[in-house]
């Protein structure tokens, strides 16, 4: 009887604790939480965590700890942390604030979600052999506070409640989840193979061209763009520290695809295998055990074919770069020159000087400039014409203080249009409607 009783009155207790809780937290009127009341929750002098052992709410249990100026895990398995994910689980213990007191000393723990605590934040600082641990309960009735409570103290106080996101982390989110390693500036090679295809990149200087299937120049943007998503890439999901005994299973003994990155002398690879889920699929870096998966996405993206990559631009130079033009048609070469304008912001001036001499109308000249340098490829055929109307369009512009001249030859068959650049495989397919432009407009400046 006395046991039951000793029940009901432990229950009438806990929930006028409750009550209370909830009608201050509803009341309490914002103004008495303002920053000028709260205090440091430690005092710490920043830099000096060594290690930090997080408990999150799943039970979830992960040690880190600084090594030099590098983060590692250390359980639940050795792993690379991730560098913002722990300075900021670090930065946030260092700063921490206490927005109020809730109680001094508390009849029980509980209503706070603090027996046991949901979340455990233990770290240890340079010079001290014992570790402080912080434990956080369930938010405030408005969310916008967290109960918390330092170990070896009754004191209940709160914190900001955008902090559990922060606190409340599992092996994985602490992981470093890039998923291959290379330099990013220094990346020169690209390969993608799949099945029996095999996409080859070489970069030299400012300019990467493709050496497999074909030898043909390749867009800078596009590959530099893919090398980019390869870099940025992260893991969705950790699925064995090694996996190398059961490649089977995720498909990995025949990859999709495998991606190598080369940078100098050195290689990062990247193998994709089968599909985890809609979402997903599984991969391994070559030079670790560990199995990951990664977005399907990024297999997408990697499914390139040598006309995605290729340079579709038949010209460099830009109307405000030409400082000659050259178009030959139908057996007749017309020349045309530019000189600077005389006086402060005058108009360069456009003559043509072949085959006949004149001042070229200047907004018809630009015209035919600026439409002539974005003829580009809307498709590439393996083989040129051989026989059609042909028309060579040379311009000479100036690329960083150095003068450089590139020549096009274009042939037309009946409707569809071939650009032919020296040097490149097959033909660019380009706009029939602006080639035929640019004749257009010469005949409209040349008289």
């Amino acid at each position: 009887m006395r046991s039951g009783k000793s029940f009901l009155g432990l229950l009438i207790v806990a929930t006028a604790l409750g009550a209370y809780i909830y009608f201050v937290e509803m009341t309490r009127d914002p103004a008495a939480d303002s920053a000028s009341t709260r205090e440091k929750v430690f005092t710490l002098t920043p830099g000096s965590i060594e290690a930090v052992n997080l408990t999150n709410a799943a039970g979830e249990t992960t040690t880190v700890v600084r090594q030099d100026a590098t983060w590692n895990i250390t359980a639940p398995e050795a792993a690379e942390a991730d560098t913002v994910e722990i300075s900021t689980v670090v930065s946030s213990i260092e700063s921490l604030e206490q927005t109020r007191v809730v109680t001094e000393t508390p009849e029980s723990l509980a209503p706070f979600g603090l027996d046991p605590a949901r979340i455990s934040v233990a770290f240890t600082v340079a010079g001290e052999s014992t570790p402080r641990r912080l434990k956080l309960g369930t938010k405030t009735p408005t969310g916008g506070d967290l109960y918390a409570q330092i170990e070896g103290s009754p004191k209940v106080f709160l914190i900001g409640g955008y902090l559990e996101d922060t606190f409340n982390k599992g092996p994985f989110a602490l992981r470093e989840k890039s998923v291959l390693k290379f330099s990013r500036d220094g990346a020169d090679a690209l390969t993608i193979t799949q099945g029996t295809s095999r996409l080859s990149l070489a970069k030299s200087g400012n300019t990467w061209r493709l050496s497999a299937p074909i030898n043909a120049a390749a867009d800078f943007n596009t590959v530099d763009g893919l090398i980019g998503r390869i870099f940025q890439a992260r893991m969705a999901g950790f699925v064995a520290a090694d996996g190398t005994a059961a490649l089977r299973d995720y498909g990995l003994d025949r990859p999709q695809a495998i991606v190598t990155v080369g940078s100098g002398s050195s290689q990062a690879v990247l193998a994709i295998g089968s599909a985890q889920d809609d979402t997903n699929v599984y991969a391994r870096d070559l030079s670790r055990p560990m199995i990951f998966t990664i977005e399907k996405a990024l297999l997408d993206e990697l499914r390139k074919k040598p006309e995605d990559v290729r340079l579709k631009d038949l010209f460099n130079f830009r109307s405000f770069t030409a400082t000659a033009f050259e178009i030959t048609t139908g057996g007749t070469t017309y020349t045309f020159t530019k000189t600077k304008g005389e006086g402060e912001n005058a108009a360069d001036v456009w003559t043509l000087t072949a085959p006949s001499s004149k001042t070229a109308d200047a907004a018809k000249m630009t015209d035919l400039l600026t439409t002539s340098s974005n003829l580009r490829a809307e498709s590439f055929a393996a083989a040129a014409f051989a026989a059609g109307d042909t028309v060579t369009i040379a311009a000479t512009f100036d690329d960083a203080g150095t003068a450089k001249t590139e020549t096009v030859t274009f042939r037309k068959s009946g409707a569809v249009v071939h650009g032919i650049r020296t040097g490149e495989p097959g033909a660019a397919v380009v706009s029939t409607t602006d080639f035929d432009r640019v004749l257009s407009l010469l005949k409209e400046i040349a008289g």
